[in-house]
């Protein structure tokens, strides 16, 4: 005898086979979203504006997308490209292009981070060197009979910047600062030191692509090893050998009485360690003071700063 099932029951029999299914489908997706890696923010630079009358400033412009795409931890929108999306919105906005994105105007889509620069000052200053001097002049006065003295100088070739990082979406500052990099050249005698301007620029630019990435990404513990060892998720370029940097570790956030938004986090400083290996992309640092228990991973570590010897400090950030 064949028994039908009634309307509700037929109904109740669907919904649970489609629940199976979705429950059979559900957990791989999820995993699926788990696994999928993130893609690396994107940067450009807004604007370079030359203060100081260098000439360079698209010379400069160039290094720093260099060097910032050379972290691996970004990818960089050249300013031909910024330009590009400046007259695509221009145009879409006049209604003479169909946009991809309808009702959105205005921000740089695609770029999470904008760069605005200025160089300050550029110049080369020379110092007269007494001890190379005296030496030098006796030596050669020695071997050639003339008792005259040369004049020996070194050259010192001085960049400064003002930087600002601001996410593009949202307009935040996430950065303001300035930053001085200086080159000394080899003691000269009879002449003038020379300063190799294009490496005084470039090496500039590898600080404004450190400071970014690491306004970011800061520095952090990836592992502790079993013999004490400390691997931090950074390597040559941001860290150097013997460098002597402090751990924190992140409490309790510090919220904006005004808006309720958190506008930072008290850190409780664990230690100091200090740098004694540095790979390409880690490096590892053994314990400078002592540390109650192992740091955890994820603390935030920082170069040293006036007041990091006390490891039972509390900073606020």
């Amino acid at each position: 005898m064949r028994i039908g099932l009634r309307g509700g029951d037929a109904m109740t029999k669907m919904i649970g086979g489609v629940a199976v299914a979705l429950s059979l489908l559900l957990p791989a997706t999820a995993s699926a979203q788990r696994e999928a890696p993130k893609g690396r923010a994107i940067v450009a630079i807004k604007r370079l504006d030359d203060l100081a009358r260098t000439g360079q400033a698209a010379t400069f412009n160039a290094m720093i997308e260099t060097a910032i795409a050379s972290t691996n931890k970004f990818r960089v929108i050249e300013r031909e490209h910024l330009n590009d999306l400046l007259q695509e919105q221009q145009q879409a906005k006049a209604g003479l292009v169909t946009s991809n994105r309808p009702g959105q105007i205005g921000g740089f889509e695609g770029v999470d981070y904008l760069i605005y620069g200025t160089i300050t000052t550029f110049g080369i200053t020379h110092r007269t060197d007494l001890g190379t001097s005296v030496g030098r002049s006796l030596l050669k006065g020695f071997l050639t009979g003339n008792r005259q003295m040369d004049n020996c100088s070194n050259a010192f070739g001085t960049i400064g910047l003002d930087i600002k990082i601001t996410k593009a979406v949202t307009g935040e500052v996430r950065y303001v600062g300035h930053i001085d990099e200086i080159q000394k050249s080899e003691s000269a005698c009879g002449g003038q030191g020379q300063i190799d301007g294009p490496a005084l620029m470039r090496s500039a630019a590898e600080k404004v692509a450190n400071l970014l990435v690491t306004t970011i990404y800061p520095i952090q513990i990836a592992a502790v090893q079993s013999d004490g060892v400390i691997i931090l998720n950074y390597g040559g370029g941001t860290v150097q050998p013997g460098a002597l940097m402090a751990v924190f570790s992140k409490g309790q956030g510090i919220a904006d009485p005004a808006t309720g938004e958190i506008i930072g986090n008290e850190e409780v400083k664990l230690g100091l360690v200090r740098i004694i290996d540095v790979g390409a992309r880690t490096s590892k640092a053994t314990p400078a003071s002592p540390f109650a228990t192992p740091p955890p991973i994820g603390s935030i570590v920082r170069p040293i700063a006036p007041g990091d010897i006390d490891p039972d400090r509390k900073e606020r950030r």
